[in-house]
């Protein structure tokens, strides 16, 4: 066929050629139309010609490798099989958000109001306890305490003369100079001075005590963090001007349903993620209250070891739930879609004759598929039901390539646990 294209060619080229001679003696209209078909008959040859030389090459069945499977009947592909075990029962892991809190967090302000005159942390300082934070001006009750003192010192002068007073009234009144009236008239006088006396020192007393009080120290260990004063400004008893938490005590906080709140008890032992580092969590308690805008039950934990966290850190809490149903676990690739959005897997069962290939003596399996339900997937495995207990070998991977009923060979792979 190739050598009848490649004569019809040369004579084609041949007429071009005597056609082209004669052109030479006619009009130069028709030498152009015959250069014209020349140029188009050379390239619809080259055409032809290559066209004859591909469908000449892939005439040959054996070069084509999607017909090498129905020229080979004995060809078989491999798969890789998983075997699989029935469980009873699968645990789902449940996340949830929960908050660090600190066990004290206080907002300090002074006990009386005043003038700050001088401010000694800022947010961020780590302090200890009965350290200065800030101090207020002192002078007005300093003042106050000097005219107390003052008078003290006045009463005390007349408790004196009183008592000198005294003294001679009671001589007079004992030789008969002087009348009892005198006499209860002075002692009354004594005790209304010394009366006066400790009622001044009191208010001196209590003038110390708000001088101590213009000395704002931490209550404990903490770190500042919020500053709400500045130097020169009038404080007020109602007015915070310190924030400060109490460090390495924090406790750990969130909200579950009450139906898992239930399975929860005092004293076990949860993960708890930070910062993509797992710890392990302590419950210190569990609400007996759901929250009326939530509608969860509070937990509080208590994290086991010492970890840099924040205030107010956002965490994440794994919580355990056991599902007591038999089933088994297979990896995700083993799954496929089948009819109406249910899944299946691939089964591979041993032939009835148990067929060995003589050359290296793998077993022959036969594809099965078998409808399955989904429970649960984690990150590269699910748990599925639909199967008669007992073990199998599945098809681990490359569902694509296999249908149910074709036979394949083996390559065993370790199953899935979890």
């Amino acid at each position: 066929m190739l050598t009848k294209s490649l004569f019809s060619v040369n004579n084609l080229f041949c007429k071009n050629k005597l056609l082209n001679k004669a052109a030479h003696k006619k009009k130069p209209l028709r030498i152009m139309l015959f250069r014209n078909m020349l140029t188009f008959t050379k390239k619809a040859c080259t055409a032809l010609l290559v066209l004859f030389l591909v469908s000449a090459c892939s005439d040959n069945p054996e070069n084509n490798p999607e017909n090498f499977s129905e020229l080979n009947p004995a060809y078989k592909q491999s798969a890789q099989l998983i075997p699989i075990k029935p469980v009873q029962n699968y645990v789902i892991d449940r996340t949830y958000l929960g908050q660090i809190k600190t066990k004290q967090d206080a907002k300090l302000s002074f006990e009386y109001a005043g003038t700050v005159n001088s401010v000694l942390v800022d947010i961020g300082d780590v302090v200890k306890k009965g350290q200065t934070l800030a101090i207020q001006n002192t002078d007005i009750l300093t003042f106050k305490k000097k005219e107390l003192q003052a008078r003290v010192n006045q009463k005390q002068a007349q408790i004196k003369l009183n008592s000198a007073n005294l003294e001679r009234i009671q001589s007079l009144t004992d030789d008969g100079y002087s009348s009892q009236q005198r006499l209860d008239e002075l002692n009354a006088e004594n005790e209304v001075l010394t009366a006066s006396v400790l009622g001044l020192k009191a208010q001196i007393d209590a003038i110390h005590y708000q001088i101590s009080k213009t000395t704002l120290t931490a209550p404990f260990d903490g770190v500042v963090t919020k500053k709400m004063v500045s130097t020169g400004e009038h404080t007020s008893p109602s007015r915070a001007v310190f924030q400060l938490i109490k460090q390495a005590d924090n406790e750990i906080t969130l909200g579950v349903p009450a139906t898992l709140a239930s399975s929860l008890y005092k004293g076990s032992l949860l993960t708890v993620e930070i910062n993509s580092t797992e710890y392990k969590g302590k419950i210190l308690s569990v609400s007996q209250h759901i929250d009326s805008i939530n509608r969860t039950v509070q937990l509080r934990l208590k994290l086991t070891s010492k970890v840099n966290s924040f205030d107010r850190q956002l965490v994440k809490v794994h919580i355990n739930k056991h599902v007591q149903e038999a089933g088994y676990w297979v990896p995700l690739t083993a799954l496929t879609d089948g009819v109406r959005g249910q899944w299946q897997v691939f089964l591979a069962l041993k032939n009835e004759q148990n067929e060995v290939e003589q050359d290296n003596a793998k077993p022959v399996f036969t594809i099965q598929s078998a409808t399955v339900k989904v429970l649960y997937t984690s990150k590269d495995s699910a748990y599925i039901t639909g199967l008669p207990i007992k073990e199998y070998l599945l098809v681990g991977a490359g569902l694509h390539r296999f249908v149910s009923g074709q036979s394949i060979y083996s390559l065993v792979d370790k199953g899935i646990t979890q």
